[in-house]
């Protein structure tokens, strides 16, 4: 059964028709007409890491799988493989195309922020993705065998990391479990309780919900980045396993107070940080840089409505572009996706916008019951009532 909700649809909408030479406005309809006639001056990205070793947390969904010896070795647990760092690298060979003339060639400190979760697979896919963005041209080559610089980031304490709401906000979980007593979400889920009952006779463990699903569908992932296919049983009913994931993703961000949560504080950066340029101050990074997870990448997704519930793949970058129009000088927003790292990237219509770039007024009043300062998302984090 597959999901339709209100947030988010990946289509195409026209944008108002005008004469440029008579009335100053510009039909912006497509991808094309939009790189034609506006240029970028500021993007928000968020990334998901590369590919990983499962964790044990995971492995527990699963106790009669037995070969557990060699899964972690060289990586350790919930690290990231060779793959992963080729994937993470595929990233940044996507930002230097998109974003080459934005940013220079040069690594200019004044020009990038770039920042991690306190994870060891989000850090190492940003300094992969970092070294693809700048190999160092002649006057930063510091060493003649070696196609490479440093470029920092930085990472905040974990609990100051408002991208870790899914560990460190106990609210939002709260909520997020209390959707599961929805008479909509009972219904969309009530077709499945056949798999749940036959992933528990094979897995050996409890799976009577859509994030038990999800977290056993990222096992069998997680197991094939390091060689190990999933067994037959779990193959032979995979589309359903997906399916259920893709119903978990709707359900993590059901309601406004679920998105709030979980991008609230990102919104009010954005929303902060481009209304200080649009007013002069563009004394501050272009290009911003979030290396993060997949629940990062569809929360700001959802905040923007332009999600269509789905599990984010590996390397999945999404931005956020603050745009200028050539012609009439107005600011707008556009939201582009690359689901799998490296490949052909997507714009995304944001549901409640008139045209692909959003009007920058209409995004503002878009999310902007959404944004949450830091302060208010700690305060909120912790009511269970």
């Amino acid at each position: 059964m597959e999901l339709t909700l209100v947030i988010g649809l990946l289509s195409v909408v026209l944008a108002s028709t005008g004469d440029p030479l008579t009335n100053n406005t510009v039909e912006l309809s497509s991808a094309e007409d939009i790189d034609a006639n506006t240029e970028i001056q500021l993007a928000f990205v968020v990334f998901r890491h590369g590919d990983r070793t499962p964790d044990l947390e995971e492995l527990d969904l699963y106790p009669t799988y037995e070969d557990k010896s060699k899964i972690f070795f060289p990586y350790g647990v919930k690290a990231l493989t060779n793959k992963g760092k080729q994937r993470g690298f595929s990233i940044g060979t996507y930002l230097r195309r998109r974003y080459g003339g934005l940013v220079s060639k040069l690594y200019l400190p004044d020009e990038i922020m770039a920042r991690t979760t306190n994870y060891a697979r989000t850090k190492m896919t940003v300094l992969t993705a970092l070294a693809a963005l700048y190999p160092p041209p002649p006057a930063q080559r510091w060493n003649p065998i070696l196609n490479w610089q440093p470029v920092p980031y930085d990472t905040p304490s974990y609990e100051n990391d408002y991208l870790l709401y899914w560990y460190n906000c106990p609210r939002y979980l709260w909520l997020r479990n209390k959707m599961y007593e929805l008479p909509d979400v009972k219904k969309r889920t009530e077709p499945y309780q056949g798999l749940f009952e036959y992933l528990q006779k094979h897995a050996g463990t409890n799976v009577n919900t859509t994030e038990a699903v999800f977290y056993l569908d990222n096992l069998f992932q997680a197991l094939k980045n390091v060689g190990l296919n999933p067994p037959k049983w779990a193959e032979e009913v995979m589309p359903d396993i997906k399916k259920v994931t893709k119903i978990e993703y709707a359900i993590e961000f059901y309601t406004d107070e679920l998105i709030r949560l979980a991008a609230g504080v990102l919104i009010e950066e954005i929303l902060n940080v481009t209304s200080s340029y649009t007013s002069g101050d563009d004394d501050q990074p272009k290009l911003r840089l979030y290396s993060a997870h997949e629940n990062n990448v569809a929360a700001i997704m959802a905040a923007t409505r332009c999600f269509e519930p789905h599990q984010p793949n590996y390397g999945a970058t999404f931005s956020l572009e603050l745009r200028k129009t050539k012609a009439t000088g107005k600011y707008g927003f556009l939201a582009v996706y690359s689901s799998d790292a490296g490949r052909p990237e997507k714009i995304l219509q944001m549901k409640g916008c008139d045209q692909l770039l959003c009007d920058y007024d209409q995004f503002k009043s878009l999310v902007q019951n959404l944004a949450y300062s830091l302060h208010e998302l700690q305060d909120q984090c912790t009511i269970l009532d």
